[in-house]
């Protein structure tokens, strides 16, 4: 008997397994994509503006010559808390107004619990004891630079001394044009209450200043 060799057969080749094909996409599924993008950029911004950062512009010479008439600002309102020489924005509280009626922009002198004198013979603020460093002050028409007319209240017309403390919760405030500036010095604007206070003035705009 003739012994058969046999020739081992190769394997047989699996097929690749092809990707199934990218099923393409309707007409009304892309416009719904970016339907939804866009809903939810004016969300993320509306939330940024509402609770992070606001825009205003300046109205009026009080803050002469920090801020100019005209000028919009960044505010940062989110978790801020009043610290002295901040620039604020803040609804009025006093002098029947009420809600978002009117808003002012001033420089923050002195916090709750805190003893402020303005003395106007030697022209100089003391914050409990402490001489302020009055460096963003701007006088203008007058040559008091702390004109006894905006004073209304714990003022001493004998000594030209005005003296009082800042209740609890509240912050006194100043304009930087000393005598063109309604501000905590008088009941008509009076202390500001911290929760009015929109906001810290972070940034100028024009020109574009960090503050």
């Amino acid at each position: 008997m003739n012994d058969q060799q046999f020739t081992p057969s190769e394997p047989l080749a699996v097929p690749a397994q092809q990707p199934p094909g990218k099923k393409s996409r309707s007409v009304s599924e892309v416009l719904f994509d970016y339907v939804e993008m866009f809903v939810w950029a004016v969300f993320i911004v509306m939330v940024v503006f509402t609770f992070g950062f606001r825009i205003c512009q300046v109205e009026g010479p009080s803050m002469e010559d920090t801020l100019q008439q005209g000028q919009r600002l960044l505010l940062r309102s989110a978790f801020y808390t009043p610290k002295q020489d901040d620039i604020i924005v803040f609804h009025m509280t006093t002098n029947g107004y009420t809600g978002n009626e009117k808003t002012l922009v001033k420089r923050v002198i002195a916090l709750e619990g805190q003893e402020v004198i303005i003395d106007t013979n030697s022209k100089t603020i003391t914050v409990d004891g402490v001489l302020y460093e009055d460096s963003h002050r701007y006088l203008k028409d007058y040559n008091d630079s702390y004109n006894k007319d905006y004073f209304r209240y714990d003022f001493d017309w004998s000594t030209g001394i005005f003296k009082t403390t800042v209740p609890e919760g509240c912050v006194f405030v100043m304009g930087d044009n000393r005598n063109h500036s309604s501000d905590s010095r008088n009941t008509s604007v009076g202390f500001v209450d911290k929760n009015c206070i929109l906001g810290k003035v972070v940034l100028r705009f024009s020109p574009f200043t960090f503050l």
